[in-house]
């Protein structure tokens, strides 16, 4: 009898935990013999390891933590099971039976977690496919910071405000301006109120807010390329006309999930009654984590790439890839319940200023620092995250029971 495939493309929050699930369910050491399944789980990833991309913003203001953020998949133990393969390739399509690769080999399935998230411009959206690479690009943003006497952040969204905040509270002797298009920080459905706490802390630590002012034109356009900070080496034009100087230019300009929909050829024909597989915020799914088309209920997707949530959280991501695998693995083994469903989480941030400030928002309540402060950890949650994906411990064996409240 041949195995059964499952396929899970994109690593980090969703489609690790998707792995471990999977293992959890399927492998574990205590699974019973009776009920294990031959099965065969293949992880691709362009990442040789997981990134804790919730910590790159003081990664690149101190590297010697930057360097923490990268977990080599070859230290995991549980990953090195006989079973779980891990393939270090780009994904180039998505058809209904098989993951195509830049390598021309084609990875079929007869279950798929897609994962595959948002992509970001450098150098928040890491391009390092190698811990060696991602060490040697947190040390040149770090260089170019530290090299630097005023630097500009382009970008006022989460990513934007942490490194704002990160760079100042590291080196306050420097200028640190953060620039945005809109008249307050933020997009998302987020208050008013939480908006202008989050300015009011950012002005208290000495950043240069500078709200409702589109960046128009920068020269020269590149950001982050030299080897070197160069004084004055960027000049910005702000909306209102307005030169700004600047050594150093970091864009944190949002995700897109443009690059990702072009990899997935899923077609739905018309007659199939089907709406497309893509909304204005990715991939559309039901509760199960199913993407919605009953053309191909063998097809999962989870995190960032999908359209369930307006604010992209990692924890959101993780429980996403454990609904999923967990719906994998009971029809793997043929468990005649209904599938599990994820609940809609509400709409929640949390920021982390420097390493003495954050603000949270959840659902239409802001929290008082006290109370946040209970949830902070020195490290931007590393070790919690390492922890919940098992990257230094074997997963324990899942009985898929739904887990009651």
């Amino acid at each position: 009898m041949s195995p059964i495939r499952i396929a899970v493309a994109g690593g980090n929050y969703a489609g690790l935990n998707a792995v471990k699930q999977l293992y959890a369910s399927l492998l574990a050491p205590t699974v019973p013999e009776q009920t294990r399944p031959k099965v065969e789980i293949t992880l691709i990833d362009k990442r040789d390891g997981f990134l804790h991309y919730i910590g790159i913003t003081r990664g690149f203001t101190e590297p010697e933590f930057g360097n923490r953020l990268w977990v080599p998949y070859a230290s995991v133990p549980w990953l090195q099971h006989p079973s779980v393969s891990i393939c270090h390739d780009a994904v180039t399509k998505i058809t209904p039976s098989a993951i195509h690769l830049a390598s021309n080999m084609p990875v079929p399935f007869d279950y798929l977690v897609i994962a595959l998230g948002e992509t970001r411009a450098t150098p928040i959206g890491a391009k390092a496919t190698t811990k060696k690479e991602f060490s040697k690009d947190i040390d040149h943003v770090y260089r170019q910071i530290k090299g630097s006497n005023t630097v500009v952040v382009v970008g006022a969204g989460a990513v934007g405000i942490e490194m704002a905040a990160d760079i100042k509270c590291d080196f306050g002797e420097k200028r640190v301006i953060l620039a945005h298009s809109r008249a307050l920080p933020l997009p998302g459905p987020f208050s008013d109120a939480f908006r202008g706490q989050v300015v009011d802390i950012l002005k208290d630590i000495g950043v240069d807010v500078m709200l409702g002012q589109r960046v128009v034109n920068q020269s020269p356009d590149s950001s982050i390329n030299n080897e070197v900070a160069t004084e004055g080496g960027y000049s910005l034009t702000l909306a209102d006309g307005r030169q700004i100087t600047a050594d150093c230019v970091i864009r944190c300009l949002g995700t897109s999930t443009g690059s990702t929909k072009q990899l997935i050829d899923l077609p739905v024909p018309e007659s199939a009654g089907a709406e497309p597989l893509f909304g204005p915020h990715g991939i559309r799914v039901k509760d199960t984590m199913q993407i919605d088309c009953p053309l191909y209920p063998n097809i999962y997707a989870c995190g960032d790439i999908c359209a369930r949530n307006n604010v992209k959280l990692a924890g959101v991501a993780m429980y996403g890839g454990y609904v999923a695998a967990r719906n994998i693995a009971r029809s793997v083994l043929r468990i005649n319940e209904q599938l599990e469903k994820s609940p809609q989480f509400p709409s929640k941030i949390m920021l982390l200023l420097g390493k003495d400030n954050f603000a949270l928002q959840y659902a239409d309540e802001i929290w008082e620092k006290e109370r946040v402060k209970q949830f902070i950890t020195d490290d931007m949650g590393l070790q919690l995250s390492i922890d919940a994906l098992s990257l230094n411990s074997t997963p324990e064996y899942d009985d898929l029971k739904i887990k009651s409240d």
